[in-house]
């Protein structure tokens, strides 16, 4: 067997997950070390073992598996106290393993808990429709040469060049009046329709580390921007998570 760890939370009386069953149904429990509980199960090694968790990580369904009950652990332990999740398929062969990590990496963890305390991460995606004005009712005239096809290619250029500015500028302005509100803020990779399902262009995707004090008026703002928004510009948010963008471990 080897130890699948989840989380690190500051030490406490009690496990932080106690009740709460990690993959495989195992039950969660608490490492603890330097002041620190790593929440960890026990998991097969014929299936984490080094040489088999090359392999599985090649396997979506497996991931997916995976990704799920991680999540699970980590949402459930966060809602009990201040938790920073670990990178998923983070393995130790043993108790003692677990423990010389929560000795290396004591101060970067401690500090990184003191940076996320009574703070939650919220997700905020701007989306924006870039192919400019829509279809006129009635299709245009097919052009009578090479030179108005040029013409006609350059015009639907310039629409489309102004349009993705006027989103760039409306998605820039969302996140500076976010900052504002938030203890961080992190800006990942923007998602190709392919993962988000939608026709629409992913133009801002952005992770806002809240203090629980600023929650309320942290949403109000996003209901007022999303309401005061761009024809075709839509904001999508979710959350309370717990951080892991801002984790700063890995």
């Amino acid at each position: 067997m080897s130890w699948y760890c989840y989380a690190v939370a500051e030490s406490a009386a009690e496990n932080p997950a106690a009740g709460i069953s990690g993959l495989r149904d195992r039950p969660v429990s608490a490492v603890s070390g330097a002041g620190l509980t790593a929440l960890v199960s026990p998991v097969p090694d014929e299936e984490f073992g080094e040489a088999a968790l090359r392999e599985n990580l090649e396997n979506l369904p497996w991931l997916e598996e995976i990704a799920r009950a991680h999540n699970a652990v980590v949402d459930e332990a966060n809602r009990r106290t201040g938790v920073l999740p670990l990178r998923m398929a983070t393995i130790y062969r043993d108790e003692h393993r677990v423990r010389e990590m929560l000795d290396d990496h004591a101060a970067q963890f401690s500090e990184a808990l003191r940076r996320v305390r009574d703070h939650a991460e919220w997700g905020v995606k701007v989306f924006a429709s870039l192919g400019g004005s829509p279809a006129p009712a009635t299709p245009a005239e097919a052009p009578a040469d090479g030179r108005s096809y040029l013409r006609q290619r350059l015009r639907q250029r310039q629409t489309r060049d102004a349009r993705t500015n006027e989103a760039v500028g409306v998605a820039e302005r969302i996140e500076r009046e976010l900052a504002e509100l938030s203890a961080d803020v992190h800006r990942h990779r923007n998602q190709d329709p392919a993962l988000t399902g939608r026709a629409d262009s992913n133009i801002l995707n952005l992770a806002c580390l809240v203090p629980d004090t600023g929650r309320e008026r942290f949403l109000a703002e996003l209901a007022r921007l999303r309401q005061s928004g761009v024809a075709g510009i839509e904001v999508e948010v979710t959350g309370p998570w717990a951080p892991y963008s801002f984790a700063g471990i890995s």
